[in-house]
């Protein structure tokens, strides 16, 4: 089995982080850090794209557009092998 070496390195990355996080006695580095990483997790879209999901919902919910189960995705992806 071939291991991923860049997957390994982001694994060894981050251990590394959490050692340098554990031993910090500095709060104003945690703090920072905090920022950093809750800015880095957060979502953000334009008007444009709101008003997409919001045209697209509109089209599902009055019938326009064609939606699937879960079960139905797993088939279709299957049956494109």
């Amino acid at each position: 089995m071939k291991i991923n070496t860049t997957v390994m390195d982001v694994q060894i990355e981050k251990m590394e982080l959490i050692e340098l996080i554990i031993n910090t006695k500095n709060d104003s580095i945690l703090k920072k850090l905090r920022s950093v990483l809750e800015k880095d997790n957060q979502l953000t879209l334009t008007e444009q794209e709101y008003e997409i999901i919001d045209q697209r919902r509109s089209n599902h919910l009055s019938g326009k557009s064609k939606s699937y189960s879960w079960e139905q995705v797993k088939a279709n992806i299957k049956a494109a092998k």
